[in-house]
């Protein structure tokens, strides 16, 4: 059966709808790991179309007994998207891809299959069941397109793919196929089915003619594979269904407390039951949801820039706070203090347009690696805070960040490193104003602070844009006291909760001594008001994605 199926599929126009999925011990991988792997993100659906298929694969598989059958080897699926991607980065594929398949809820995404399909080659059919591309489904592909596209690389070669058991090459239209599936396959030209098996063509026909009675399904669960040969999925990478909530916490009191309040939030009839809509969790982000050592990032940000400005304004090698920079004279600029910040940022933050800025940001995050890690900047995201926050999702939360960071400067990235879209960026920023440019309507920065959105002004933070009280707070510092206060003194159930960072060999051991993220009374208050403390070095099984 197999060289006649490898003799059918010699056609690759044929073989591109076949996405069959061979997995067992039968396929072997490289020893070695390829700089790029050609991955398959797909659905795997639930009984409803499983039996439909297995029905119609077994009325095949009667007329055309050289077909092959629906079994472990050969599981029916949904692909929804193919990449190559940077092998050294698969995890961070896995991490990204699990936060859109949490978020999407896979149990939310109705599918409808509307008919059957099939491609001629000779005297077979290969038939299939279609899935209308609905908007839900065209969504989640975009949305995985979005979160991946960081660790894509253009093309790759057969070394991307499962070797061959014949150990013959990776044809070319199979990789061809995986660089183009992007612009050629997704969006407007995608093609949802569901592959279920060969048949003569006669009879594929009539297969067709008949009747179908359309059908709702819903996915299972979402997996990864590595495709081989022909754009066949042969091994499993990651499979949704496996991976357990909050994953990288350690079982213990702090776990047990973040699982505790949500069952009790979400568990209908209860007494501490909320509705979704009061679901409102907001998170720091300094220290919080990313590193913050040795010092801001929005601050190595501004330092950045000032020394590529440098060039256009030649005073500042003799004008403080520009010179410590320049000079790297950290005691300099620490005796400058809040007003000396506040002049670099007006210098680097403002007199452009909303759009420049976000491009500066974009430009500077591309290249700017952290000091201790060496490593860009989006890495040094907490991966146990990301599970946590998709794990809230969900569970009908609606996570928000509130820090006391530049509020454009984060709505650049947290959509694609958190998931987070810009809407629900809640921070500090400058004024601007409408302006016309060249016939063009465009918003510009002005060199004037608007808010400042820390201590203090993190409740009022909230009033303003988000409009109601959380049920829950996160944070790691003083600077978040007042938003844990907020938060925890509304009525019915409340959450709480401060990372403390003691593990100086993972990350950085610092709290009440710190000039960044100093955290000290929060501390004390913690205790007295129950709020949960996390310590890093005992309830965090990995800090970073890229930690084992």
């Amino acid at each position: 059966m197999k060289i006649l199926i490898h003799h059918i599929f010699r056609f690759y126009s044929i073989l591109l709808f076949l996405g069959l999925m061979m997995t067992g011990n039968a396929i072997l991988a490289a020893e070695t790991m390829p700089e790029a792997t050609a991955i398959d993100i797909l659905l795997d659906p639930d009984a409803t179309m499983i039996t439909q298929a297995q029905k119609s694969n077994a009325r095949l598989r009667e007329n055309h007994t050289d077909g092959f059958a629906l079994d472990e080897d050969h599981a029916p699926h949904i692909t929804v998207l193919q990449r190559f991607v940077r092998s050294a980065d698969l995890e961070h594929v896995k991490d990204a891809v699990a936060r859109v398949i949490i978020k999407a809820d896979l149990a939310k995404l109705n599918l409808q299959a509307t008919g059957y399909y099939y491609l001629p080659y000779q005297n077979l059919g290969l038939a299939g069941i279609t899935v209308a591309p609905t908007p839900a489904l065209l969504d989640l592909q975009q949305k995985l397109i979005a979160v991946v596209a960081p660790f894509t690389v253009e093309r790759g070669t057969g070394e991307a793919f499962v070797p061959r058991t014949d150990g013959g090459s990776i044809n070319q239209p199979t990789i061809d196929y995986v660089s183009s599936y992007v612009p050629g396959y997704s969006g407007k030209n995608f093609n949802p089915h569901v592959t279920v098996g060969l048949g003569d063509e006669a009879f594929v026909k009539k297969l067709l003619s008949q009747p179908f009675k359309t059908f709702t399904f819903k996915a299972r669960a979402a997996s990864i594979y590595q495709l081989g040969n022909f754009g066949t999925a042969q091994k499993q990478l990651w499979n949704s269904a496996s991976v357990a909530p909050l994953s990288s916490w350690n079982d213990g009191k702090s776990k047990q407390a973040i699982m505790d309040f949500v069952a009790k939030v979400t568990e209908q009839g209860s007494s501490g039951f909320v509705p979704p809509a009061g679901r409102i969790a907001v998170f720091d982000n300094d220290g919080t949801l990313w590193a913050e050592q040795p010092f801001y990032f929005q601050g190595l940000f501004i330092f950045d820039r000032v020394r590529e400005l440098a060039p256009q304004h030649p005073e500042w090698k003799e004008k403080q706070p520009f010179k410590a920079v320049l000079e790297n004279d950290w005691k300099a600029l620490a005796e400058a203090g809040e007003h000396g910040l506040l002049e670099l940022v007006m210098a680097t933050h403002a007199n452009m347009t909303t759009d420049e800025f976000d491009q500066t940001v974009k430009n500077w995050l591309a290249t700017a690696k952290h000091p201790k890690f060496n490593r860009p900047y989006t890495e040094l995201v907490y991966q146990p805070m990301l599970e946590l926050l998709g794990f809230l999702r969900a569970n009908g939360f609606k996570t928000f960040i509130v820090s006391g960071g530049g509020i454009e400067f984060m709505r650049v990235w947290a959509e694609q490193v958190y998931g987070i879209p810009p809407e629900q960026v809640v921070g500090s920023s400058v004024k601007t104003k409408f302006e016309m440019h060249d016939g063009k309507p465009v918003l510009v920065r002005l060199p004037e602070v608007n808010f400042i959105d820390d201590k203090a002004g993190k409740p009022v933070g909230i009033h303003e844009h988000i409009g109601r009280r959380p049920i829950a707070a996160f944070g790691n510092s003083d600077g978040d006291l007042q938003m844990l206060q907020w938060t925890t003194a509304g009525t019915g159930p409340r959450f709480g909760l401060i990372v403390h960072h003691d593990d100086g060999k993972r990350e950085f051991a610092y709290d009440r001594q710190s000039i960044v993220g100093k955290l000290d009374k929060a501390l004390d208050e913690a205790t007295q008001r129950g709020w949960t403390v996390v310590s890093m070095g005992k309830d965090w099984k990995r800090v970073f994605a890229f930690q084992k």
